[in-house]
C-alpha cells in the first residue's frame, strides 16, 4: 500500500532538492559530535533547510547501512533520501566527478549491489585507495554507462560542479562533448548538470550556450547540490526545486527528464484563486474529502462512476450558472439532489488572489454561505471576492452552438465584469416604467376632465332648480355649518399626516446620525476633531426637532378639542336646523314641490364641492403633461445611454479576449438581437389584426422601442406605427414595451467564418481553446472537454496550451482520454468508481504508482492492452 505524505496532498508540488550530498562516511566529511547523533542532527539540518529530496553522493563510496538509518528516520519527516554515489570517472585530464542516482532496486530487499559495482568498477584497487575524492576510475563516460546497465536496474547520472576542475566542461573538449551529444547513451543517462553558472563568458572554452550547441536535443537538466563537508554546510549555495507527487525515485527521474516544466532555480507563488478542497456530509459523497492542486487536476473513472456527480457538485456549491444554453440540465438538475441526498451538505475551502482561506458551505435547496476562520460572511460575493471568474461548461456545451449559445459563451467570459452597469440599467429600466405610466395617466384626463365637467354642470343646473324655491338661503346656516366641520376634519388630517412623517423620519435615521462621531481617523485625528466638532453642533441643532414635535403634538390636541368644542356647538343647533327643514318642506308642499327634498339638495351641494376640488387637481395634472413627456424622453435617453456604455464595455472586454486568440473571434453588434425584439412586438400586438410582415418591417426599420415612441410622437409620416391599431397597442403596453432592452448580438468567427458554419469537431475545437487562452478566469471546470474532440487536437493544441498556463490557471477536469491526464501532467487525478449507492476516490498525482495503474486500468483497458498496442505500433513503424 501507498503511503500517504502530507507533502503531496494537493497532488504534485514543488520541494528542494540536493542532488550532491555527503555524509560522516566521506573521507572529505568533518563530523565531531556523538556517533548516536548522527542521523537524528543530519536529518535536522535537512528539515532546517527545507530539503524533501537528497541524494547521498560519498566520493565512490556507498553505506548502506548507513544510508537505510537516514532514510528511515528521514521518511518520518517527509524527507525522502535516494542512494547514490559520486563516481570519479576516468575521463578528461583530472577524470569527471559523476553523480550515480540509483533506484531502490540497487538496494531493496536487504541486497546491495552498489558495493559489488564499485568494486568491480574500481578493480584492482582496495577501497582505501579510490574511496576518496581524487579516487580515480579508468572507464570513460560511455563505458561506465555499459557497465551500470549490465546490472539490469535502473539510474541516471548527474555532472557535478561542470565548470570546475574534475568538472565535465572543464576536462572535455569540444570535439568530445559533441560526439556524447549525439550518443543515445549519453542521451538516455544523463538528467543533470550541477552547478552551471555561466551562460557566454568570454575566453571560457566551456559555457552553457556553447554546451547548448553542442549537446542539442540532449541538454539536461540544471540542478544544484550543496557538496556538504559538514552538517552545517547541508543546503548551501543555490537551491534547486523539482515538481513531484511522490517519493519514490522515477518521480524523481521523470521531473529531471521533463525539466522544463518541472525543474527550477525558484518556486513561483499561486497568484490566482482557487479550489483547495471540496468535502461532503451525507449523500453518495458521505465524509469524503477531495484534495485539488491549484494546476491541473482530472476525474477518471468509468460511465457512471461518479465524476460528474463531483464536477456537479462543485459548480453548485460554488453558485456557478449552467448558462441559458446549457446542455441537458434536466439530467445536471436531478444529479444534485441524487449525490447530496435530503439534508446534504458540501463543503468547499478555497484560496482569493491574496491567500486569504475561506470556506464555502452549500445544503441542499439552501443558499450557499462564506465563512472566514468559521464566523459567517454575509454579502461576499464567491465568483467576484473569493474565485475570481470561474467558468463552468458541462458535458457536451462547449460543441453546442444552437440558437444564444454565442450569448452564452460571451456572459460566461466576461458577463460579471457588467454586472455593476447592467444594475443600473435595470434601475433606469424602472424609472422608465414609472414615467410611462405616469405619463399614461395623462392620456385619459381630457375625458376625466370632460366627465367631471359635465357632472359640475348637472349639479349646477339642480341647484338652480332648488335655488327657484329658496332653499339655498334657507339653509344656507346649515350648509356653512357643515362645511366648516368638513374643513375641520381635512386639516387636522393633514396635519396629523405632517407630524407623523417627522416622527418617522427621526425614527429611522436618528441611531445612524448619532453613530457617525464614533468614527476614529487614523491617520487625519486633527482633522476630524475639527469637523466631528461641527457635526455634534448639528446633532444639536437637529434635537431641538425633536422639542418643536413635542409642542406641535400638544398644538394637535388642542385643535382635536377645538374640533370637538365646534362640534358641540353644531349638535346644540340640531333643533333649530330640524325646525327649519320641516318648516321648508311645509312651505315646498304649500307651493305644490312635494318631489323637492332638502337631503337632496345638500348631496348635491357637497357633490358641486367635490367635483370642483377633482377638477382643479385634474387642470393641474394638465398643466404638468408637457413636463411628464419631457422626463419620460429624458428617462429614455437615460436608458439609451447606458445600453450603450454597457456595449462599449462589452466591446472592449472583447477585444482583450480576441488578443488572445488569432484564428476565433467575437464580434458585437449593438442591439442586433433583432428576433428577440420581432417576437416580443408580435406577443405585444396579439390580436391587433397587424400583419406579421408589418412587424419584420418595422424590426428592421427601428433600434427599439423608445425609437419607435418617438417616432410616433414626430411629425414624421410612417403609416404602419401611426395606424389606431398599433397606437392602442402600443400604448396599452407602453411601460413593457420602452423598458425592453434589445439585446446585443454576438457573432464568433473561426478562420474567417461563422462558427456555426464550422463541423462539430471544428466548434468544440475552436471553443475549448478560445476558453483555454483567455487567462482571465482563474478556476476552468469543464466535464469531458475532449468530447467531439480528436486526439490529435487534444495533444497537440489544448495540452500543449493547458500545460502553458496551470500554473496560473486552476483546471478542474472529468475525462475518458487518457492524454489529457497523461501527457498534460496532472498534478491532482482521482480515480472515481460507484458500487452499493457510493462513490469511492482515489487521488494521486501522476506520479503515483496506484493511480498509474488506475490510468492503465480504467483509460487504456489494462497492461495486455497496452503492450498489445505497443506491438503493432512498433510492427506499424517498421513496416513505414
Amino acid at each position: 500500500m501507498t503511503k500517504h505524505y502530507n507533502t503531496f496532498e494537493q497532488g504534485s508540488t514543488w520541494v528542494r532538492a540536493d542532488f550532491h550530498l555527503h555524509t560522516r562516511k566521506d573521507a572529505e566529511f568533518i563530523y565531531d559530535d556523538e556517533e548516536n547523533q548522527f542521523v537524528s542532527l543530519y536529518v535536522n539540518k535537512l528539515k532546517e533547510m527545507k530539503i524533501q529530496v537528497g541524494v547521498i553522493t560519498n566520493h565512490n563510496k556507498f553505506d548502506c547501512g548507513e544510508f537505510q538509518a537516514l532514510r528511515k528516520k528521514a521518511s518520518k519527516d517527509e524527507v525522502f533520501l535516494l542512494p547514490g554515489v559520486e563516481l570519479s570517472i576516468g575521463d578528461g585530464s583530472n577524470g569527471i566527478h559523476t553523480l550515480v542516482v540509483f533506484s531502490d532496486e540497487w538496494i531493496s530487499k536487504g541486497a546491495d549491489y552498489v558495493n559489488p559495482f564499485l568494486t568491480a568498477y574500481f578493480s584492482g584497487k582496495a577501497p582505501n585507495e579510490y574511496e576518496r575524492e581524487n579516487g580515480r576510475g579508468q572507464h570513460n563516460i560511455l563505458q561506465t554507462i555499459k557497465i551500470l546497465e549490465g546490472y539490469n536496474k535502473d539510474f541516471f547520472l548527474i555532472f557535478a560542479h561542470v565548470e570546475q576542475s574534475s568538472g565535465l566542461w572543464c576536462e572535455l573538449k569540444c570535439g568530445r562533448m559533441s560526439e556524447l551529444g549525439k550518443n543515445e547513451l549519453f542521451g538516455k543517462y544523463v538528467m543533470g548538470f550541477q552547478k552551471v553558472r555561466t551562460f557566454d563568458s568570454v575566453g571560457k572554452t566551456c559555457n552553457k550556450k556553447k554546451v547548448e550547441e553542442w549537446l542539442q536535443n540532449n541538454y539536461p537538466a540544471e540542478v544544484e547540490g550543496s557538496d556538504c563537508k559538514a552538517i552545517d554546510e547541508i543546503g548551501k549555495g543555490d537551491p534547486c526545486f523539482i515538481k513531484i507527487g511522490d517519493f519514490s525515485f522515477e518521480a524523481v527521474k521523470f521531473a529531471l527528464m521533463d525539466f522544463s516544466d518541472r525543474v527550477s532555480k525558484e518556486v513561483k507563488p499561486y497568484e490566482h484563486s482557487y479550489i483547495k478542497s471540496m468535502s461532503f456530509e451525507g449523500g453518495l459523497l458521505d465524509k469524503q474529502e477531495v484534495h485539488f492542486s491549484p494546476e491541473l487536476n482530472t476525474l477518471i473513472g468509468i460511465r457512471g462512476s461518479g465524476k460528474s456527480a463531483i464536477i456537479e457538485s462543485l459548480r453548485y456549491a460554488l453558485d456557478v450558472s449552467f448558462g441559458e444554453k446549457a446542455q441537458d440540465k434536466k439530467y445536471k438538475n436531478e444529479l444534485i439532489p441524487f449525490t447530496l441526498r435530503s439534508g446534504g451538505k458540501i463543503i468547499v475551502k478555497a484560496i482569493d488572489r491574496h491567500g486569504m482561506t475561506y470556506e464555502i458551505r452549500r445544503i441542499l435547496n439552501q443558499q450557499p454561505e462564506v465563512f472566514i476562520d468559521n464566523i459567517l460572511q454575509p454579502g461576499i460575493s464567491i465568483r467576484e471576492t473569493v474565485i475570481n471568474r470561474p467558468v463552468y461548461f458541462g458535458q457536451k456545451d462547449l460543441s453546442s452552438s444552437g440558437e444564444g449559445f454565442e450569448k452564452d459563451l460571451v456572459e460566461k467570459l466576461v458577463g460579471e465584469k457588467l454586472n455593476e452597469i447592467r444594475l443600473r440599467i435595470d434601475s433606469q429600466k424602472q424609472k422608465v416604467k414609472d414615467t410611462a405610466n405616469n405619463l399614461l395617466r395623462m392620456t385619459d384626463l381630457e375625458e376625466k376632465i370632460k366627465e367631471n365637467e359635465d357632472k359640475r354642470r348637472d349639479a349646477e343646473y339642480k341647484l338652480n332648480i332648488f335655488k327657484k324655491y329658496g332653499i339655498e338661503e334657507k339653509l344656507q346656516k346649515q350648509l356653512d355649518f357643515d362645511q366648516d366641520e368638513r374643513m375641520l376634519r381635512q386639516s387636522a388630517k393633514i396635519l396629523k399626516k405632517y407630524v407623523t412623517g417627522m416622527v418617522t423620519v427621526i425614527t429611522e435615521n436618528e441611531d445612524e446620525v448619532k453613530n457617525q462621531v464614533l468614527y476614529k481617523s487614523k491617520q487625519n485625528d486633527i482633522f476630524f476633531e475639527s469637523y466631528l466638532g461641527i457635526y455634534k453642533e448639528m446633532i444639536n441643532i437637529l434635537e431641538e426637532n425633536k422639542v418643536l414635535i413635542e409642542k406641535g403634538k400638544v398644538g394637535m390636541k388642542q385643535l382635536e378639542s377645538q374640533t370637538a368644542e365646534f362640534i358641540k356647538i353644531k349638535a346644540g343647533l340640531k333643533e333649530e336646523f330640524a325646525s327649519m327643514e320641516r318648516k321648508l318642506t311645509e312651505d315646498l308642499k304649500a307651493v305644490g314641490a312635494q318631489s323637492v327634498h332638502t337631503e337632496e339638495f345638500k348631496q348635491v351641494v357637497q357633490a358641486l364641492e367635490m367635483t370642483k376640488r377633482i377638477l382643479e387637481e385634474l387642470v393641474k395634472q394638465k398643466s404638468r403633461e408637457t413636463q411628464l413627456k419631457n422626463d419620460f424622453l429624458i428617462a429614455l435617453s437615460q436608458l439609451d445611454n447606458l445600453c450603450h456604455e454597457e456595449f462599449q464595455m462589452a466591446e472592449k472586454l472583447l477585444e482583450k479576449v480576441n488578443e488572445n486568440h488569432s484564428s476565433l473571434k467575437i464580434k458585437i453588434e449593438y442591439k442586433g438581437d433583432k428576433d428577440g425584439f420581432l417576437q416580443l412586438m408580435k406577443s405585444s400586438f396579439k390580436g391587433s389584426g397587424i400583419r406579421e410582415n408589418v412587424f419584420e418591417q418595422i424590426t428592421w426599420n427601428y433600434a427599439d422601442f423608445g425609437a419607435i415612441y418617438r417616432s410616433m410622437i414626430e411629425e414624421k409620416e410612417d403609416g404602419r406605427i401611426k395606424s389606431p391599431a398599433f397606437i392602442e397597442y402600443f400604448n396599452k403596453n407602453l411601460s413593457d414595451l420602452v423598458s425592453y432592452q434589445v439585446s446585443n448580438r454576438y457573432i464568433i468567427e473561426y478562420q474567417g467564418r461563422e462558427l456555426k458554419n464550422h463541423s462539430l469537431g471544428q466548434r468544440a475545437s475552436a471553443l475549448i481553446l478560445f476558453v483555454l487562452s483567455q487567462g482571465e478566469n482563474d478556476v476552468i471546470i469543464i466535464d469531458q472537454p475532449e468530447d467531439d474532440l480528436d486526439n490529435q487536437t487534444i495533444y497537440q493544441d489544448v495540452i500543449k496550451l493547458i500545460r502553458k498556463i496551470k500554473w496560473k490557471t486552476q483546471f478542474i477536469f472529468a475525462t475518458h482520454n487518457p492524454n489529457i491526464p497523461v501527457l498534460g501532467d496532472a498534478e491532482q487525478i482521482f480515480a472515481c468508481s460507484y458500487s452499493e449507492d457510493k462513490v469511492s476516490i482515489i487521488s494521486g498525482s501522476i506520479d503515483s504508482e496506484a493511480i498509474q495503474q488506475s490510468i492503465v486500468n480504467i483509460m487504456e483497458g489494462g497492461r495486455e492492452a497496452i503492450n498489445r498496442r505497443k506491438e503493432i505500433y512498433a510492427l506499424w513503424t517498421q513496416q513505414n
